[in-house]
């Protein structure tokens, strides 16, 4: 297989510090996955006696955020941002993809819903380029992806027109949401919850230029302190509450860990099963800590079947996978063995 230009192969595996990956992809900082988990509530204190009492409650509550673990001095990718791209490097019968680029946030499965009601039932390819995020908002876009049948690639996508320092630059951006553009390989990523909406992908595809990296699951506890106003009355000698409003809440502080909960893990199981997905995938996640990234080598990402199968050196993601009958002229991937021609007869 030929290389692309100025890239080399990708390693056989490895288990990087996280800034280190950014440094040589020239990402923003890492994208934690995200669990969420139930509410839990400690009353702290306060009454008042007279017969009609106004007080403020305070209520520290732990609850689990759907926060990715990030430093704060290091500036996160923009939330994902979907936009329906054509090839201009051909003449008729274009290519179209969906460009899927940003941080995986609550918001980004209505985002996707939205382009593909923009899409009007074309089965376009969906390229992920991104960090990570949600891990709740990767199971939605992965089920959406598999639903309406559509394939999957990690690459990133350059609008026409765009500079350099803004592949993507909302002037090259249609109202509509369309744009002409192409797409690339090298330095392209998938990283952190990433896999999981890649996963959603019917054909799911990288080449060996791309990186695919998983870690561990972090959850981020915050703990909240809300302020609520109180009116109580007296009846027959006895304080009785007769409405109760929040007025307040400010963050009292956070934790964080890495250790998955049955129910966080009967979810992944079965999402990675109803995927297609080798669970093996786990034990890769789980060998990186938040602060790390553990690259999957395209053999074992096949291997595993999170990848279906890898871009020849001619191939570029947004292309669809080629039908059984496809003419070789035709801009498609994974084109099927040339038969050989058949031997002449023999003279006798």
């Amino acid at each position: 297989m030929g290389k692309e230009p100025g890239r080399r192969g990708t390693p056989k595996s490895a288990l990087l510090p996280f800034n280190a990956v950014a440094k040589s992809i020239m990402i923003y900082n890492r994208g934690g996955l995200i669990v969420r988990f139930a509410n839990s509530f400690r009353l702290k204190s306060l009454f008042f006696l007279p017969l009609l009492a106004f007080l403020l409650l305070n209520l520290p509550i732990g609850t689990a955020t759907s926060q990715a673990a990030e430093q704060p001095k290091q500036a996160a990718q923009p939330p994902m941002r979907f936009v329906i791209v054509r090839s201009f490097l051909c003449q008729e019968n274009c290519p179209e993809w969906i460009s899927a680029e940003g941080r995986i946030t609550s918001d980004t499965p209505a985002r996707l819903k939205k382009i593909l009601k923009a899409a009007g039932g074309r089965k376009l390819p969906v390229v992920f380029r991104s960090e990570g995020g949600d891990v709740d908002a990767a199971y939605a876009i992965g089920r959406m992806i598999r639903k309406a049948g559509l394939e999957t690639a990690v690459g990133g996508t350059r609008l026409k027109g765009c500079p350099t320092a803004d592949p993507r630059c909302d002037a090259a951006i249609a109202k509509d949401g369309s744009s002409i553009g192409y797409t690339y390989s090298a330095g392209a990523y998938c990283f952190s919850a990433c896999p999981l909406a890649f996963a959603g992908g019917t054909s799911r595809v990288a080449s060996q230029w791309a990186f695919i990296g998983v870690h561990q699951i972090t959850t981020i506890y915050n703990r909240m302190r809300i302020s609520y106003r109180i009116e109580y009355k007296i009846v027959n000698g006895k304080k009785k509450e007769i409405s109760r409003k929040e007025v307040g809440r400010k963050v009292a502080g956070q934790t964080s860990s890495t250790k998955l909960g049955k129910k966080s893990i009967a979810a992944l199981t079965t999402y990675l099963k109803e995927m297609g997905v080798d669970d093996d995938v786990i034990d890769h996640m789980m060998s990186a800590t938040p602060d790390s990234i553990k690259i999957v080598p395209p053999a074992e990402a096949l291997r595993i079947r999170l990848m279906t199968d890898m871009l020849a050196y001619n191939e570029w993601p947004g292309m669809p996978h080629c039908a059984p009958d496809a003419p070789a002229e035709a801009v498609c991937h994974g084109h099927p063995p040339a038969e050989a021609p058949a031997a002449a007869p023999s003279g006798g």
